[in-house]
């Protein structure tokens, strides 16, 4: 079993959510449901969820608000979205809510249970390094980065990161295979932009690139998510 335990699903179809619990206690799972919006954020107040799978369209409350809720809380939990093929501006505004992945409706069990697992493995590396980021190291392939020295080295060579490339490269390390949008990196990693526009992390990327990468022009650690943002790839977790 992953570190994901108990499961909140969010979603006003009952077909579709006793199909999702069905296969999910299968799994070794523990699953509560919410049929709307506002007993969404009851239940999730309540507390012990270790993730949330949320239905954009729901009843009384939508699912963007549940999800804006989730995130104003000190504590992660992840998020799983499912929409419907017709929401692709959906998609994108709930990732820059901070969904951590999504689904598209009609979505094979299959695929639902592999994104769960690929959270459950996210969530496992986070909570390794809770408390522990000033003496962390994290590993990729030859890559190596020190949270506590904020250095990061590739076969033991200092790459010279300025603070900002070390930040970006921080927020992205810790979380594999997870996509930040360009606001959301410029917002996490303090960089104001210098013309108007999200898109001043790209310049940063393009630095942080050049001293990472073997090849630049192939990159195998920070990759582009298109038309969104970036992740760190997770080739190597």
């Amino acid at each position: 079993m992953s570190a994901l335990s108990n499961i909140l699903v969010v979603e006003d179809d009952e077909d579709i959510a006793r199909l999702l619990k069905l296969h999910l206690e299968q799994a070794g799972y523990h699953v509560a449901h919410a049929p709307d919006g506002r007993e969404a954020i009851r239940r999730f107040d309540e507390g012990g969820h270790d993730l949330v799978i949320l239905d954009l369209m729901l009843p009384h409350v939508d699912g963007m608000e549940v999800c804006r809720h989730i995130r104003n809380t000190p504590t992660y939990v992840p998020v799983l979205m499912l929409t419907a093929k017709s929401e692709e501006a959906n998609k994108v505004a709930g990732l820059e809510m901070g969904a951590d992945d999504y689904v598209t409706k009609p979505f094979s069990v299959e695929e639902l249970m592999a994104r769960v697992r690929a959270l459950g493995r996210r969530v496992e590396m986070l909570s390794k390094l809770t408390g522990e980021e000033a003496d962390q190291s994290l590993e990729f392939n030859d890559v190596t980065i020190d949270l506590g020295k904020r250095i990061a080295m590739r076969e033991d060579d200092d790459l010279k990161l300025t603070q900002k490339e070390f930040e970006i490269l921080k927020i992205l390390a810790l979380a594999p295979g997870r996509p930040f949008s360009r606001r959301v990196l410029c917002e996490r990693a303090g960089v104001e932009s210098f013309d108007g526009t999200d898109r001043t992390i790209d310049t940063h990327i393009k630095r942080l690139r050049a001293k990472l990468e073997p090849d630049r022009n192939r990159p195998m650690y920070v990759l582009t998510v298109w038309g969104y943002g970036y992740k760190f790839t997770d080739r190597f977790c």
